[in-house]
């Protein structure tokens, strides 16, 4: 994935793409946990790894590894719902 996110290897203090994966995974399950089936809209903000990282968890992450496909522009926004 170089090139596409912060290369830890490259900038000390970077945490490994795939940890941070699995933890923006690990705290959508518990919102999914916790709302699914419940009629509610809830705002997550942030930078493009964590929007991609979103999306990924409802859409796949893709073939190529490229979770940034998923990330918002500034000021834009998706919408997903727990299925």
């Amino acid at each position: 994935m170089a090139g596409i996110v912060p290369d830890p290897t490259v900038y000390q203090g970077v945490e490994d793409i795939q940890q941070y994966i699995e933890r923006i995974f690990s705290f959508m399950k518990e919102l999914e946990q916790t709302y699914k089936g419940r009629e509610r809209n809830i705002l997550l903000s942030g930078h493009k790894c964590t929007t991609g990282s979103i999306g990924a968890y409802f859409k796949g992450i893709p073939e190529d590894g490229n979770i940034m496909r998923y990330a918002s522009g500034n000021g834009a926004y998706y919408r997903y719902e727990f299925a």
